[in-house]
């Protein structure tokens, strides 16, 4: 029984980690999208920086215009890339949530975290209801969409990218905590 439970818990946290993709995939396309606007004010600002000097120079990591507008052509392709993810994720997220009963509490709260990307206090106020109500809702819903075969199969054709995630996400734990005991050594 303990190993169906453990198994359940598993396939929810994959199932989770699925539905988060759309907010992630929107952030990291936010991101791309200010990296680009740097790079555009970059290539916007006086050649030098501190005024123009027509004698040529050499040394230094000035890349100069081409390696700017390499830049910018890598960066938007990489945001067509990122909002193309971004729309896959949110059709597979929402299609994953039409499984749920149109006007329920369930589906609410689930739109609200993995469709609008709302924190867990955004909700709970938003509803009103507490955190906690919010999270035992959420978990519940979970465990209905598990029910269905079409859902079960997403989350066992993700489970591996799943697992690899969550050991890069433990890695750069591990890294981070050594690095925090290195300089609190020092």
């Amino acid at each position: 029984m303990q190993e169906i439970n453990e198994e359940l818990e598993n396939d929810r946290s994959v199932l989770e980690w699925m539905l988060g993709q759309y907010v992630r995939a929107k952030r990291r396309k936010k991101q791309l999208e200010v990296r680009l606007l740097e790079i555009n004010a970059e290539r916007d600002s006086p050649i030098g920086g501190q005024g123009y000097d027509p004698l040529p120079r050499s040394g230094g990591n000035n890349e100069g215009a081409a390696g700017i507008l390499m830049k910018l052509a890598d960066i938007e392709d990489r945001i067509y890339e990122q909002k193309a993810k971004a729309d896959k994720s949110m059709v597979n997220v929402a299609t994953i949530l039409n499984f749920l009963p149109e006007e329920s509490m369930e589906r609410e709260i689930c739109e609200l975290r993995h469709l609008d990307g709302h924190e867990w206090g955004e909700i709970a106020e938003g509803i009103p209801m507490s955190k906690s109500q919010c999270h035992r809702i959420h978990k519940a819903a979970m465990y209905e969409l598990l029910e269905f075969n079409y859902v079960k199969e997403l989350v066992t054709e993700n489970r591996e990218s799943y697992e690899y995630y969550i050991e890069k996400k433990e890695e750069a734990r591990y890294r981070r905590e050594n690095q925090a005991r290195e300089n609190a050594g020092k």
